[in-house]
């Protein structure tokens, strides 16, 4: 993941679920996390929680990267902790073919495109126009990151 979306950190792998079960968003009959996002300062606070609702609910970017502005400054603590108990489940290969970034902006284009539909469709019911503004900035900003990571590989490439 981390060479397919050329990310300058480092990503960690959770195949027992351990780390999401202690973090709370482990959903046993789905086998897989809540889409979540925490923002741990090196003093070991944590700056930013968001867990979804849903599959579709994520945090917007300018969410994260205010949250890391936030704890950029903070003094460094180590941490001692014991190993953390075995996982929910055992690892196990899915057998799911990861979505190709090359399919994501248009993908996300698509969704987008829904969403102004059915916001058209509910104009009156307030809390439905919410949600869509919401879900359209999360879909605009996967398309606009998948974008320009493919822009970056073809760079790179060059």
């Amino acid at each position: 993941m981390v060479s397919k979306l050329i990310l300058p950190f480092p990503m960690l792998a959770d195949p027992d679920a351990s780390v999401i079960a202690a973090y709370g968003v482990y959903q046993e009959n789905e086998q897989r996390a809540r889409p979540a996002a925490f923002v741990i300062g090196r003093d070991l606070s944590v700056a930013y929680r968001y867990v979804g609702r849903d599959f579709a609910d994520r945090p917007l970017t300018k969410e994260l990267l205010s949250a890391l502005d936030s704890v950029r400054d903070a003094r460094r603590r180590e941490l001692h902790s014991e190993p953390l108990p075995r996982g929910p489940r055992s690892p196990a290969d899915t057998g799911r073919t990861p979505f190709p970034l090359e399919h994501l902006p248009p993908y996300m284009r698509g969704v987008n495109f829904a969403l102004e539909a059915i916001s058209e469709r509910v104009a009156e019911d307030e809390r439905l126009q919410k949600e869509a503004v919401t879900y359209r900035a999360i879909a605009q900003d996967y398309m606009r990151h998948g974008l320009a990571t493919l822009k970056l590989r073809e760079s790179m490439t060059k």
